[in-house]
């Protein structure tokens, strides 16, 4: 190729499209052009416009060969030849001057080409255009996608991080709610009971098997030394327990066949009790904290029934120091009978006596100081010794009650007490008695018969009013009987204290009927009266039978 038709340099699209009309009118100057023609021009615009769309600028050639039949365009950037076509022509390309007839037809056919191909070029560019886009938006979601499902994982994890803290939470909200509902269950059960016999009972029912297969009590005696509840034996305490007393805290025995011996001290807070003992597997130690606040627990129910049980003996020898010895009565069959309620603290204030005044009569009398215990006993005994001193000059039942009501109004201001006292001279019917309070007494006559006294009773002792009492005069012939008693020989849970009174007389009539001895006939009555039922009171009574 010698011949450089023309020469283009494009740096834009239109430098291209200027290049490319520059070649047309060349070509269309020709009457031998092929119809590849078009396609030639296209090709080369096309280089040409991929050239410049990557940002850098070139040159367009078309030569000619020395015959002028033959054709080349070529793309060149800085001297190196990026592209080249050729296009072989049919005759000769005309010289300068000559305008072939073919030339308006080939400009035309040009125009159009270069139309499509430049609206194919654009679509093409539009379609890249979007795809580039879309490839861009394609990336941002992938990586949109990614990021989100890492915090989804991130969210996931943590949200079944927060799922196992919170079961675990709540399971050791549970553990810690039931460990403490089993305490309070416990305490309830241990302070129910006033008897050091039945607590350990009642700890093998709160323990085993939950927590432990068998449970042992180990207690500190009179000489202080630890022997084992509830055993006639003599064993030696293991160390474990040994140890659990002297250091005041649980001590873990030898393991044998997967079950361990934990002692735990029975605590207060000065002294130890003993050591409670469990023999249990050895999984169940984590409750160690739970079992150790139990046996302080037990400790101080153990503690509460031994003071219990010490007031309770207390209060009893203080009343049978205090029961008379009933005087030997010629003409009268005297009997009575003290019996302790069978649960609490069984010794009140119930007492009888009877006792000569210095003209051949006699004074009888029961009462009942309200409350239990070494307090009640006390009083009880106060008022028994009062009565015997008011009567050396007093010999009037009414104005005798009104002595004792004074006296305990100003002894025992919280204390009030019941009392009926009789006056009788043996050999003569005529009994004077008067109340305070009380339950009236039963009267049998001759034929056995039995029915309550009706006199009036007065306020019980220690009201804190002024209270004036009446004495009347009832008949008790020979073959008769009169019957004192206190009210826990007829009173009833969810029962009248009427209808105890009319059962009371209903056995009384019996007893009597059966002609037994005085003394028999008083141990029948009291069984009869109190038959199929658990006193939670004590109960006195005294008879008084003229022969």
């Amino acid at each position: 190729m010698s011949h450089r038709l023309l020469s283009g340099r494009v740096t834009s699209p239109v430098d291209v499209a200027l290049v490319r009309a520059r070649m047309g009118h060349v070509l269309g100057t020709s009457g031998h052009v092929p119809e590849e023609g078009t396609e030639f021009l296209a090709a080369a615009a096309e280089r040409a416009l991929q050239h410049v769309d990557s940002g850098q600028a070139g040159e367009v050639r078309l030569e000619a060969s020395d015959d002028r039949r033959l054709l080349r365009v070529s793309v060149v950037d800085d001297g190196h030849e990026l592209w080249s076509d050729t296009l072989g022509l049919a005759g000769p390309l005309p010289t300068a001057g000559e305008e072939p007839a073919g030339v308006e037809l080939l400009a035309d056919q040009l125009l159009r080409t270069d139309r499509d191909h430049l609206r194919t070029h654009r679509t093409a560019r539009s379609r890249a255009e979007d795809l580039a886009l879309h490839q861009r938006e394609l990336e941002e979601t992938n990586r949109g996608v990614l990021a989100l499902h890492a915090e989804l994982a991130q969210a996931g994890e943590e949200q079944q991080r927060l799922l196992r803290a919170e079961r675990v939470a709540r399971d050791e909200a549970e553990t810690a709610r039931s460990r403490l509902t089993f305490l309070s269950t416990a305490s309830a059960r241990l302070m129910a009971t006033l008897q050091r016999s039945e607590i350990p009972g009642r700890l093998e029912k709160l323990l085993i098997p939950t927590y432990a297969l068998a449970v042992e009590l180990w207690m500190f005696d009179e000489d202080d030394a630890l022997v084992l509840h509830s055993d006639s034996g003599d064993r030696e305490p293991p160390e474990a327990v040994v140890r659990a007393a002297a250091e005041r805290r649980p001590v873990h025995g030898a393991l044998y066949d997967g079950v361990r011996r934990t002692a735990f001290p029975l605590l207060l807070a000065s002294r130890t009790l003993g050591v409670m003992v469990l023999h249990r597997m050895v999984d169940l130690e984590d409750d160690d904290l739970m079992l150790g606040e139990l046996a302080r627990r037990a400790a101080t129910a153990l503690d509460n029934a031994q003071r219990f049980e010490h007031e309770r003996d207390t209060a009893a020898a203080l009343q049978r120091a205090m029961l008379t010895r009933l005087p030997e009565v010629a003409g009268v069959e005297v009997t009575a009978r003290y019996l302790p309620a069978e649960s609490g603290m069984n010794v009140g204030g119930d007492w009888y006596d009877v006792f000569p005044l210095d003209d051949g009569e006699y004074l009888g009398v029961v009462g009942d100081v309200t409350g239990h215990g070494i307090h009640a006993a006390a009083t009880m005994g106060q008022l028994r010794t009062a009565l015997r001193a008011y009567a050396v000059d007093e010999r009037s039942p009414a104005a005798l009650l009104g002595l004792l009501h004074r006296l305990l109004d100003r002894l025992e201001p919280d204390l009030f007490a019941t009392a009926v006292i009789v006056r009788f001279r043996p050999g003569e019917p005529e009994v004077t008695m008067a109340m305070a309070g009380h339950p009236s007494p039963l009267r049998r006559g001759a034929t056995g018969g039995v029915d309550p006294v009706a006199i009036p009773s007065g306020g019980m002792l220690g009201l804190p009013v002024d209270l004036t009492y009446t004495e009347h005069a009832v008949e008790v012939p020979p073959g008769g009987a009169l019957l004192l008693y206190t009210d826990g020989l007829v009173e009833r849970r969810g029962e009248s204290i009427d209808d105890g009174i009319a059962r009371l007389g209903e056995s009384f009539a019996t007893v009597s009927a059966t002609g037994a001895e005085p003394e028999q006939a008083a141990d029948d009555l009291l069984t009869r009266a109190l038959r199929d039922h658990a006193s939670d009171d004590d109960v006195c009574m005294l008879v008084l039978a003229p022969e």
